[in-house]
């Protein structure tokens, strides 16, 4: 049977690099999330965390989730109260209500893995973590940056003071998901379940769309808009490319942001 660790990294790699080219982290890259913006998003994140590390208690005792199980080195919940009372003020939990459509449904995927086949929030627990540990530290330089935050303040949900060696830890992190002994179908599941929690990602960034709406785009967005104006016109003898969905989708496809038409 093929590594999981080396398998989970090649089948989520084009769910991966779709996420990273989300609107929501195009916009926070470039500095233009507000702090409010973000204050709401992190409500998104406490949901899930909340959901995925009930969960990942719950059957610690699992011996492939105890593999996998830090939760004194990575649990992020305390960090995100922490930093949603920073943007949000003290009574930020009054915001945990209505709860959203994605949260709903990242929260549903995580109780079906645990109630189902615990193995499966091996898949939640990679994508989520890693993702923190990796490029959510890029983020925390950008937040740092674009918000001119006190030092220390509004950025703990990305800082993991009991981890000295980032990279070691990652690197150990991997070797235990290569030690996880499952059958070759929950093998395959846990890759596909870990697809599936990006997508459950790249649907929280979609519900802060509308908000980004308005934005100035950036030089090389601009171009690319051009390029398929220009496309379009071109070949605007053929009927089909008439039809104002097509040029709506060709021109959201060439600045890399997803069509509603």
């Amino acid at each position: 049977m093929a590594l999981l660790a080396a398998d989970l990294k090649e089948g989520t790699k084009t769910v991966h690099a779709d996420a990273e080219r989300s609107k929501f982290i195009k916009y926070f890259f470039k500095g233009e999330i507000s702090p409010a913006t973000y204050g709401r998003f992190l409500i998104s994140l406490y949901q899930v965390y909340t959901a995925l590390e009930k969960a990942l208690d719950a059957h610690k005792d699992n011996e492939n989730l105890a593999l996998l199980y830090f939760p004194v080195e990575l649990s992020r919940k305390a960090a995100l109260e922490e930093d949603l009372e920073f943007f949000n003020g003290p009574e930020w939990r009054d915001m945990l209500n209505p709860v959203s459509p994605a949260q709903k449904a990242y929260i549903a995927a995580i109780e079906r893995c645990s109630n189902t086949k615990p193995e499966l929030l091996i898949a939640h627990s990679y994508v989520r973590y890693l993702g923190d540990l990796s490029g959510g530290q890029m983020l925390s330089k950008k937040l740092q940056k674009y918000n001119d935050l006190p030092e220390g303040k509004g950025v703990a949900f990305y800082e993991f003071p009991l981890i000295e060696d980032l990279d070691d830890f990652k690197n150990q992190y991997r070797k235990r998901l290569n030690q996880v002994e499952v059958d070759e179908e929950t093998h395959q599941q846990i890759v596909e379940e870990s697809c599936q929690a990006f997508v459950r990602n790249i649907d929280i960034f979609q519900e802060f769309d509308h908000e980004l709406e308005g934005l100035p785009l950036t030089k090389k967005e601009k171009e690319a808009l051009e390029a398929a104006q220009a496309e379009q016109a071109a070949h605007s003898g053929f009927l089909a490319n008439l039809a104002p969905s097509n040029l709506i989708n060709s021109i959201a496809s060439a600045v890399g942001l997803k069509s509603s038409a």
